[in-house]
């Protein structure tokens, strides 16, 4: 098994988007048969689902509404003083992600990578 950071991964596993939600971006829990001996399909069933929540959470109709209305009202001041919901979200995520990698992932020779860099339109768990 290889070190993160020092050595290069010997696969990378993709997990594709769920489009049965429609456009919300969410992954599929499916557990992948290269995690197996790794971690446990809870575990990962656990990290899957709280990355969803996160991301559900983020892009909510209501939260955005509020957002720019308030925007509109200060003559778009606000935007300059505070982040939007889903920076928020976005943040919490990253935090999310950086916790699952240090507490669980990393120990095991996986590493997940940050989905925004490739738009969310998979989730990338370096195998080493």
């Amino acid at each position: 098994m290889g070190q993160i950071g020092v050595h290069y991964p010997r696969e990378i596993i993709r997990i594709e988007r769920d489009y049965s939600g429609g456009e919300l971006v969410q992954f599929y829990p499916i557990y992948p048969i290269e995690l197996e001996g790794r971690i446990t399909p809870t575990q990962w069933l656990d990290t899957v689902n709280g990355i969803n929540e996160i991301l559900i959470s983020g892009h909510s109709l209501k939260r955005a509404a509020i957002h720019h209305l308030l925007a509109v009202f200060t003559l778009y001041i606000s935007t300059m003083l505070m982040d939007t919901h889903y920076e928020k979200e976005t943040k919490r995520l990253k935090t999310f992600i950086d916790q699952c990698n240090e507490q669980l992932y990393h120990s095991q020779g996986l590493n997940i990578l940050w989905p925004r860099s490739n738009g969310f339109l998979f989730l990338e768990i370096e195998y080493y």
